[in-house]
């Protein structure tokens, strides 16, 4: 079964050709990158160089709202009976805050749809793991077909894979009151969603999967997605408790798709701005293998320009074409960029598990064995929690060492993630202040170190901070440096 909720390779590579007949920049590729063992080869053998790395917890930047993903699909593989240990490895152990699920309700094309208490079940015991209930986003994939011009809630690549119309004019009426109903179901069952999102990618017409087609603003083919918004938002203002509103939650942000759906809606409506960052060229590559994660800058920094001081969100993001490989590595720079580059305060990955080697751990391998994305997400949620503040970081090599830090909003907790985007080793120095180095007291360093397919070094935790503040950072590899109380 193909990914729902994923973007496919010709609607994207119809996305870039749109983006250049707009007169969009776009770099096209030969291919993929070779593999990250040919390219470590050579630097392997030089001798590591130093870098260092000056924290300045005064400096003041975005408010954390957490890290999450998302269990829209495979319900039935932690119900009724999980795994060995699944619930710790996926919430707690990960440092997860979010937990993003797909509205369901009023559905019945599906055998599993509608059956809301596998989701239940599902966000009961992941508080019992957390010991405190995860913040919940819920996301619409498609509402019922009985609202739907295609009378239909998956997508085939056809045109009517949108809202219906009734006597000339698109139901944005009930589409809101499906939203109202669904959200007091849910609040009903004991799950009482933080934010919703109206519609999962609404640019797309998948072509196998769930997906509802708006355009920015109404046309005489398809819904305008800033009306839609306004319908649902003045629906939910009935409830006694109604939940906040993300949006518009497109599957990119290059070719000036977030731009075109966020300028016509009206951002009192939304606590947040959401996006989603699978992006591909003419190519057919995807850009986070090639030109790489640091193609994804330049658009991010448009981002929190459009966003003008709106909080943002990155709801959803997979190494789609990895083989069950790659991508490991790229998640933990993306993040790093997302956070740094962007200021998004939340960072969610797609599937918190899946099958066939997806996922951030496939839930079908005994025993459960995380990839190298799981822990690219650990490292920046483990030790970080909502209310945490991201801080100074500056490093004297930015093109090859990255590093952001937070504090926690007691203070009592320090957080630095390093991040050496080179081939060569580093030997990264750690200064806080510049007071000097930032080693000894109770602190804790925890690496990954991204190789071939099953030698990476995951999660290695080297104890505390040497006195010199020094810490060894192989090419392409991630370090998180704790000091204070963990959570």
């Amino acid at each position: 079964m193909r990914a729902p909720g994923r973007s496919a390779l010709v609607a994207i590579a119809a996305a870039g050709a749109a983006g250049l007949a707009a007169g969009s920049a776009c770099i096209i590729h030969p291919g993929p990158p070779p593999p990250p063992s040919q390219k470590m080869s050579a630097a392997a053998s030089l001798p590591p160089y130093a870098a260092a790395v000056t924290l300045d917890p005064a400096e003041r930047h975005q408010t954390l709202v957490g890290f999450g993903a998302s269990i829209a699909w495979y319900q039935g593989k932690l119900v009724p009976t999980p795994p060995d240990g699944a619930y710790q490895m996926l919430f707690p152990d990960l440092g997860l805050d979010i937990l993003r699920l797909r509205n369901r309700q009023g559905r019945v094309v599906k055998r599993e749809d509608g059956n809301i208490a596998e989701d239940v079940e599902i966000y009961r015991k992941a508080t019992a793991a957390l010991g405190h209930p995860p913040k919940v986003l819920l996301s619409s994939w498609s509402p019922p077909a009985t609202l739907k011009a295609n009378r239909a809630e998956d997508c085939h690549s056809n045109a009517d894979c949108t809202l219906a119309k009734e006597n000339g004019r698109f139901v944005y009426e009930k589409f809101a009151d499906w939203w109202r109903t669904s959200v007091a179901y849910y609040q009903s069952q004991g799950i009482n969603p933080d934010w919703i999102s109206i519609e999962n990618e609404p640019s797309f017409i998948p072509p196998t999967w769930e997906g509802c087609k708006f355009d920015p603003t109404e046309t005489a083919e398809y819904p305008g997605y800033d009306r839609a918004l306004a319908a649902v938002h003045a629906a939910l203002a009935k409830l006694a408790k109604p939940p906040a509103m993300l949006g518009p939650e497109v599957l990119g942000i290059h070719w000036g798709l977030l731009d075109k759906y966020v300028k016509p809606m009206n951002l009192d409506l939304v606590a947040g701005i959401a996006h989603h960052i699978y992006e591909k060229g003419p190519d057919n590559v995807w850009d986070y293998l090639d030109p790489g994660p640091d193609s994804f800058i330049e658009p991010m920094q448009a981002a929190a320009k459009l966003a003008n001081g709106k909080p943002l969100f990155q709801t959803e993001f997979g190494t789609e074409g990895d083989g069950g490989t790659l991508g490991g590595f790229e998640t933990a720079l993306l993040i790093h960029h997302s956070l740094v580059e962007e200021g998004v305060v939340a960072f969610l990955w797609w599937d918190l598990y899946w099958v066939h080697g997806g996922g951030l751990v496939d839930i079908d391998k005994r025993p459960l064995a995380p990839r190298d994305q799981y822990y690219s997400v650990r490292h920046y949620a483990r030790f970080t929690d909502p209310g945490d503040v991201r801080v100074g970081a500056k490093s004297d090599a930015p093109g090859k060492i990255r590093a952001s830090a937070f504090r926690s909003a007691t203070s009592d907790r320090l957080t630095a993630i390093i991040v050496n985007s080179g081939d060569q080793s580093a030997d990264v120095r750690i200064d806080v202040g510049g007071s000097g180095p930032a080693g000894g007291g109770a602190s804790a360093v925890f690496r990954t170190v991204y190789r071939p397919p099953g030698s990476s070094e995951q999660w290695k935790e080297l104890g505390p901070l040497p006195a010199s503040g020094v810490v060894q950072l192989p090419g392409r590899s991630i370090a998180t440096v704790v000091w204070g109380k963990r959570p």
